[in-house]
């Protein structure tokens, strides 16, 4: 089991997230990679000292994107033959300790999706309302869709089955891979469960980048990505 992390520009957050971590690391995960999208703050030198076997380090030599640091995660799981890939992010709002809990997940459900929004997600701190607001319409889209009973589209703490998954189909490198992924799982009928996670906000200064800070533009890429999606994996699927 490959557990995968993205990183770009987390100088301040790595000495806080190595040390939890790797406290309690599962027997389970096999080995952890660490994927430097084109950081330019300390984050590459603090990642390289962290390697070692069984701890490894991808860095792409520019910023690509959320989206295309999680293909180059799924394309080193199934390079690297791991069957099952766990994803996280090391920005303090994805707890290390829940990393068993997908672990202990039924191992025949394809994709095991952590939710901040379910009865049990435990509360710190209040998420920002644009997002609240763009997370709610968007699974409501999705599951109406599709037929899904999600709660959150958006987190990306996850465990992935990858036998069933082909990275090489996604394009997305953005912020909208979510949207992507959600419309392949539906076409190739994936098994979907939710986990629930701590929803964590220890800041709202996060930048989508130009104008996708603005909720309205923000919302219409989701939904534009969707419906390409959507069209072009029933295609391949035909």
């Amino acid at each position: 089991m490959l557990l995968a992390v993205p990183v770009y520009n987390e100088e301040s957050n790595l000495p806080l997230f190595f040390p939890a971590l790797f406290a309690d690391l599962p027997e389970a995960i096999d080995e952890v990679l660490f994927i430097n999208d084109g950081s330019s703050d300390a984050s590459p030198s603090l990642l390289e000292e962290t390697r070692r076997p069984g701890v490894d380090i991808v860095h792409h030599t520019t910023n690509q994107g959320y989206g295309q640091a999680m293909i180059t995660a799924m394309t080193e799981a199934r390079r690297r033959g791991h069957e099952y890939l766990i994803t996280m992010d090391c920005d303090r709002q994805h707890r290390p300790e829940d990393i068993r809990h997908f672990i202990d997940a039924d191992p025949a459900i394809d994709v095991v999706s952590g939710s901040r929004y379910l009865p049990s997600s435990r509360r710190c701190g209040d998420a920002p309302e644009d997002r609240v607001e763009v997370n709610s319409r968007i699974t409501t889209r999705l599951n109406r869709r599709f037929g899904f009973r999600l709660t959150d589209a958006f987190c990306g703490f996850k465990r992935y089955r990858m036998q069933n998954i082909d990275p090489a189909l996604f394009t997305e490198r953005g912020y909208a891979f979510p949207m992507e992924f959600w419309a392949y799982a539906a076409v190739e009928g994936l098994s979907i469960e939710e986990l629930a996670v701590s929803r964590i906000y220890t800041t709202d200064s996060r930048s989508f980048g130009e104008d996708l800070d603005r909720t309205r533009k923000r919302y219409h890429y989701y939904l534009k990505v969707l419906h390409q999606s959507t069209v072009r994996f029933s295609a391949l699927h035909a």
